[in-house]
């Protein structure tokens, strides 16, 4: 017997949101590089212009990190969270990206996300801990598959929070 995952959870599963669309500027990518590298410089591939030109890439691209900028998850716990009620804590449980393509300026990015896996765990309180893990999809304006990114929630429940 489930602890918390409902019917209408596990009926999400695999289901992809509408496309979301997202144009990369150029000082989106620069700012991205300077706040995740900081206190240290970027690296340049990801902020100098004239470095990102000698390279053999023709230009600055993104940093691959960059995909937790992009919309894509959003509209997923939108139909994810009103299904599965309220929890105690909840916390990532991490990311992972897969890149194809370097993602450049100009790009237009087309992202699909959907609910990848439900798992739950017993707690030995009673509780349960709720793992999601969920999928975005992105392709560029040519239609190129440039990104698999995932997200992996972890959501605490408490004995009072699981069905008996």
């Amino acid at each position: 017997m489930a602890l918390v995952i409902t019917s209408e959870a596990e009926a999400l599963v695999g289901v992809e949101s509408a496309p979301e669309t997202t144009e990369v500027e150029k000082h989106d990518i620069q700012r991205f590089a300077v706040a995740v590298a900081w206190p240290n410089k970027p690296n340049p591939l990801y902020h100098d212009e004239e470095f990102g030109k000698a390279s053999r890439f023709g230009s600055i691209i993104a940093p691959p990190t960059f995909a937790t900028s992009l919309k894509w998850l959003g509209p997923v716990l939108e139909k994810v969270n009103p299904s599965m009620g309220p929890y105690r804590v909840g916390m990532n449980g991490g990311n992972e990206y897969e890149m194809y393509l370097p993602i450049r300026p100009g790009d237009v990015l087309t992202g699909r996300g959907k609910l990848a896996t439900l798992k739950e765990n017993p707690r030995d309180d009673g509780g349960c801990m709720l793992i999601i893990t969920m999928e975005g999809n992105f392709t560029n304006q040519k239609g190129e598959k440039v990104l698999t990114a995932r997200q992996t929630l972890l959501r605490i429940y408490g004995p009072d929070q699981v069905k008996k």
